[in-house]
C-alpha cells in the first residue's frame, strides 16, 4: 500500500470528488445523456474543474443506472460552479425532474496502487 498519496481527508484545500447517481428507465439513456453533456460542458470551463467520467451500470436496471464522477481542485470550486447562475439554468430544465439524483461530495480517504513487484 502506498501511504505517500494519499490526501489528508480533512484539510480543506484537498481536492473533492463529485458521486452522483442517476435513475434512468429504459429507453431513456439518450435524453438523459442530451441533459447531462450540457450540465457537463459547462462544468468544462468552470474554474477548479479537474475532470469527469459517466459511468453506466453493466446491469439494465434504472436505479443508479448512471454514476458521474467529477473530481474538483476544492469544494470552494465546486461551490462556485453550482453557485453560478448558467448552472441554475441549466438544472431547473424541466426535463432534469425525469432523471432522479443522489449527489453527495467527497474527500479521498485512502488510495491505492499496484502492489509494489519486485
Amino acid at each position: 500500500m502506498n501511504h505517500d498519496s494519499t490526501p489528508d481527508p480533512d484539510d480543506p484545500s484537498t481536492p473533492v470528488t463529485l458521486i452522483n447517481s442517476f435513475t434512468v428507465a429504459a429507453g431513456r439513456d439518450d435524453a438523459f445523456r442530451a441533459l447531462w453533456t450540457a450540465t457537463s460542458t459547462y462544468f468544462r470551463g468552470c474554474p477548479g474543474f479537474v475532470d469527469l467520467r459517466l459511468h453506466r451500470a453493466v446491469d439494465a436496471g434504472p436505479e443508479a443506472r448512471y454514476v458521474n464522477v467529477a473530481r474538483w481542485a476544492s469544494a470552494q470550486d465546486f461551490a462556485d460552479a453550482h453557485a453560478g447562475e448558467t448552472f441554475q439554468t441549466l438544472v431547473r430544465d424541466s426535463a432534469w425532474q425525469e432523471f432522479p439524483s443522489s449527489p453527495r461530495l467527497y474527500r479521498c480517504e485512502a488510495e491505492l496502487g499496484p502492489a509494489d513487484r519486485p
